[in-house]
């Protein structure tokens, strides 16, 4: 395979991105196993502030150029004039480009950066093309898309889908340049260890004996955190030594509203509300977790489910997810996005403890079967290469090993 210089732009890699973010380390580590030259570029949060945002740690095989924004207003909006400097004297030292996420003037200017340079990149969405992300700001998002977007989505050599559902979902199609390549998780701690930690447990204030359903991610609407509580409390009626853990940052007034809704049900003496974990700790909490959690409105692929599976815990999640081979390898549940029928499936499975025994390694066998380094890093590699090679072309239907993809919804 050919050793190639690639280039990951994004508008920034703060820990409290969760997913996008934490694939970026990710990818650049696995690249870097594979051979390849590896540079991040991104934006950063302006010096000046009194909570910063740590980054997620790049390998250091890898490059990192960060560009703090010079107000936070520059941050929000992702408009980082130093980071589009360096992208129109840099890009052309690249063999090809993949560009994280599409509404950011980040990807536009990384984009116009490699049109000019003649050099070739790759769009990766991470769902963000799907109705739900678009109707969040949805006037304000179409005039975005009329006016910088469109161009960087046509002149894409390669559109990278993460799930065939995010495909679905797309509101723009990719033609014949879409191809489908799933996120990659390595397998977590041996399922045979789960729940022999009983520190972790006291640390959270959770008996040793009690079951503990667990939610890691974006307190957000996205993943239904509000429909998770209203299932448990109905759960914790009939399994009253039953807990429930919410892990992660809290998306503002939602973030709020979650919380003003536990402090008023009875059942608030079992749900756990913490701050976000990384590394050893989230694996120290899928440890002593009996099933996972997220009740999914829209998704590229959520990597915490992939995180979860590789550690052994049998899943629970909607359609949405995009995950339907949890359905098929018997690795937890897919439910519809209701209270009664989430804690129905909960309480289903708590009875069963050698069932959950069962699909605990249907659950790593999934991870290593679809999701693992060994059999996606390889397609995803071949995509770069081929676009490597052919240019700015349309070369990703031929990528060995992909999957292609078609949108259907607004032709682009």
């Amino acid at each position: 395979m050919k050793r190639l210089r690639i280039g990951l732009v994004a508008p920034g890699i703060p820990r409290s991105a969760t997913g996008p973010a934490f694939w970026i380390k990710e990818l650049s580590a696995g690249l870097c196993d594979a051979g390849h030259s590896v540079t991040v570029a991104a934006g950063d949060a302006p010096v000046r502030r009194d909570k910063p945002d740590p980054t997620v740690g790049i390998d250091r095989r890898a490059r990192v150029v960060l560009f703090p924004a010079r107000s936070y207003l520059e941050w929000r909006l992702h408009y980082n004039p130093s980071l589009k400097r360096w992208l129109r004297d840099n890009i052309g030292g690249f063999d090809v480009v993949d560009i994280q996420g599409v509404w950011s003037f980040a990807a536009a200017h990384a984009a116009h950066a490699c049109i000019s340079a003649g050099v070739p990149y790759i769009l990766t969405p991470h769902g963000q093309m799907a109705a739900w992300d678009w109707n969040k700001k949805y006037w304000p998002k179409r005039a975005f898309f009329e006016l910088v977007s469109r161009d960087v989505w046509r002149a894409a050599a390669a559109i990278r889908f993460v799930s065939h559902g995010e495909v679905e979902r797309s509101q723009v199609s990719p033609g014949e340049r879409g191809t489908v390549i799933p996120y990659w998780v390595s397998l977590g701690p041996n399922p045979l260890s789960r729940g022999a930690n009983a520190s972790v447990k006291a640390q959270i204030g959770i008996p040793e004996s009690s079951p503990l359903v667990i939610f890691f991610g974006r307190i957000s609407a996205q993943k239904g955190v509000l429909e998770i509580v209203l299932a448990f409390d109905r759960l914790w009626r009939r399994r009253p030594a039953l807990f429930l853990a919410i892990v992660g940052p809290q998306d503002g007034s939602y973030g709020a509203q979650v919380l003003r809704a536990i402090a008023g049900l009875p059942c608030k003496s079992n749900i756990r509300v913490l701050r976000p974990v990384y590394d050893q700790r989230k694996y120290d909490l899928l440890s002593v977790a009996s099933l996972f959690i997220t009740l999914s409105k829209n998704e590229g692929l959520p990597i915490t489910v992939l995180e979860a599976m590789a550690c052994g815990v049998p899943v629970v999640i909607t359609a949405q997810a995009n995950i339907p081979e949890v359905g098929l390898y018997g690795a937890g549940r897919i439910v519809p996005n209701e209270p009664g029928a989430v804690a129905a499936a909960l309480e289903a499975l708590l009875e069963d403890p050698a069932a959950l025994q069962r699909m605990s390694e249907r659950a790593r066998r999934l991870v290593a079967e679809r999701f693992s380094p060994a059999v996606v890093l390889p397609k995803l590699a071949a995509l770069y290469e081929r676009v490597a090679t052919n240019g700015l072309s349309r070369a990703a239907g031929s990528v060995p090993g992909s999957e292609q993809a078609r949108g259907t919804a607004v032709e682009g």
